[in-house]
């Protein structure tokens, strides 16, 4: 019996897709970082369910699976962002009673970033995929100093740095 062209195609996917123990290893990095990045020691069930179901794609209003490095990355990258929303919902007079909240809200944040995110990754890979070509140096000369000594061999550097500043 000949073979079929969408079993290929099927197997091709499944193989491209991580294994149960990578997914393990990259779920428990995750819950490392994020206990370690907001002093957590233990994360409750209800955080971690929710997490794997951000992974399958089967939370609520939540379209695609999203994988547990890519939440990873995430969080790495908006931790500046993260950071300065605290500062701002500090300054309104919004407070958390416990790190685990604070976390809910974060990861909410990130969720809502992640098609910012996506456009990153797609930005990154046109810039890393266009060839770049080094820019000639330029060399800056002050012309008036030139003009006024005369000697364009002799340049005071101090008066040079004077003007800049």
């Amino acid at each position: 019996m000949p073979k079929k062209s969408g079993f290929t195609k099927s197997n091709k996917l499944l193989k491209k897709l991580p294994t149960k123990k990578q997914t393990e290893a990259d779920k428990k990095a995750l819950l490392l970082y994020l206990s370690n990045e907001y002093g957590i020691s233990y994360l409750n069930k209800y955080f971690v369910f929710k997490l794997e179901h951000i992974h399958e794609g089967s939370l609520k209003n939540l379209f695609t699976p999203i994988p547990y490095t890519t939440l990873l990355d995430m969080f790495r990258l908006y931790k500046n962002d993260l950071e300065k929303q605290r500062i701002y919902n500090k300054t309104i007079g919004k407070s958390f009673s416990d790190q685990q909240g604070l976390l809910n809200y974060d990861l909410s944040i990130i969720l809502a970033k992640h098609s910012d995110y996506l456009n990153f990754l797609q930005e990154d890979k046109i810039n890393s995929a266009v060839d770049i070509k080094p820019q000639e140096t330029v060399k800056f000369v002050n012309q008036a100093i030139a003009t006024q000594t005369g000697d364009t061999e002799k340049v005071d550097i101090n008066e040079m740095l004077n003007d800049w500043m």
